[in-house]
């Protein structure tokens, strides 16, 4: 016979299993009944059609019963594929378990877009809570509706069931463009009055020249609140307009919701809240050409010890100018003012020329800026030729240095 070969040395497999043979048929029929288990000790695990039994040290057996016979079996894992098999386990679990969880917020996502709740149909929900009955979902949305109510007031935006409740009390507080036609006996200050906006809201939305006196039958533009109707021109931007007349934005998206801020069409006409006509919006002019204060506003001794509430300007017989455009309000004697004109620029300034010599305007007069009103002299209590000047806001006057850019002179900075 020939040598046996030595047999190899077995390898480093993963898995090693020995299994017992089955017992012969003959043996089967002659055995009374199945054997009985095998005592086995260490770590068992019952899953109902088997059982598995750890032995320690990588060493697992196994039994289970094929038609009445009891069949048994031994694994051994070593170390490596031991660390592999835990970490099969474990992503099969995590995968699995993510699965699971998914579909649970999958469900959730499709009850609360069907019950139109949340931002997009997406809600939160308390830790642990799965949503299965109509009473659930109607907790949650009362919850959300409440997170959403504080997230809009904190982004500044209003709810869409709001903005359709409050649609038709909004659209009523909404800016209207009203058409007025002129009948006998109407200024342009009547008007005004009559519907309570500045006539300088008229006369912008009116396309109206400054100087402009309206005329029977004439068709005026009156919007319902202070401000006017601008027409875009060619190569205007949004943020330029809003800048020169001083309107935020977000007051005018207020009034404009359906102006695109972005591209603005040439001719496009769109209301400035609070605004008034750039030619409205004027700047001050000092009222002679020499510029030089000879007695500045506050107290003084000379010639009597009084509080001054203008400024005296050098002025030897020199024309008087309108510091602003305006409405000449008093033209005539004023007692120690001698020959005095005065001028209300809109409902909060207006302006006291003094000592005048001469006066060529007349109550009621429209006036330009710089339009000549007299010429200064001395009449009234004065010691010689120059203009008295004042300025009152809302009644209370104020020093006009703060207005009249360019004086020179002592007691400018009072």
């Amino acid at each position: 016979m020939p040598a046996e070969k030595p047999r190899k040395k077995p390898g480093k497999d993963f898995f090693v299993l020995n299994v017992k043979p089955a017992a012969s048929a003959q043996a089967a029929q002659i055995a009374p009944a199945p054997q009985p288990k095998p005592a086995v000790a260490g770590l068992r695990v019952n899953l109902g059609f088997a059982e598995i039994a750890y032995q320690g040290k990588g060493h697992f057996l196994y039994f289970y019963k094929r038609r009445g016979t009891l069949k048994s079996g031994a694994l051994h894992i070593d170390r490596r594929a031991m660390v592999w098999l835990v970490l099969a386990i474990t992503c099969v679990s995590v995968s699995l378990s993510f699965g699971l969880w998914k579909k649970r917020q999958n469900a959730v996502k499709l009850a609360f877009s069907d019950a139109k709740t949340g931002v997009g149909g997406v809600g939160r929900l308390e830790s642990g809570k799965v949503i299965s009955e109509a009473s659930d979902i109607t907790g949650e949305i009362a919850q959300f509706e409440g997170d959403e109510k504080i997230k809009d007031q904190l982004m500044g935006v209003l709810e869409e069931r709001e903005q359709n409740d409050k649609a038709g009390e909004k659209s009523a507080q909404k800016v209207q463009k009203l058409q007025y036609k002129v009948k006998p006996g109407d200024t342009l200050k009547s008007v005004a009055k009559k519907y309570k906006v500045k006539p300088e809201s008229i006369s912008g939305s009116s396309r109206l020249n400054e100087f402009q006196e309206i005329s029977v039958g004439q068709t005026l533009s009156i919007p319902t609140r202070d401000g006017f109707y601008y027409i875009v021109k060619k190569n205007e931007r949004l943020a330029n307009i809003l800048q020169a007349h001083k309107v935020p934005l977000d007051k005018f998206m207020t009034e404009n919701e359906h102006v695109n801020i972005d591209l603005l069409d040439i001719g496009e006409e769109i209301f400035l809240p609070g605004a008034k006509p750039i030619r409205h919006a004027e700047g001050w002019l000092i009222p002679v050409s020499s510029r030089v204060i000879t007695s500045g506003y506050g107290y003084r001794r000379w010639p009597r010890s009084a509080f001054h509430k203008g400024l005296d300007l050098k002025a030897f017989y020199v024309p008087v100018r309108s510091a602003k455009s305006g409405t000449v309000t008093y033209s005539g004697w004023l007692g120690g003012y001698g020959n005095a004109i005065i001028v209300q620029h809109d409902e909060t300034y207006k302006t006291l020329y003094a000592h005048l010599s001469r006066r060529h305007v007349a109550v009621g007069q429209r006036v330009r800026r710089g339009q000549v009103l007299g010429r200064t002299g001395d009449t009234g209590y004065s010691f010689g030729p120059h203009l008295h000047f004042e300025i009152s806001k809302n009644g209370e006057n104020v020093n006009p240095v703060k207005f009249l850019k360019g004086l020179r002179g002592r007691s400018k900075k009072h």
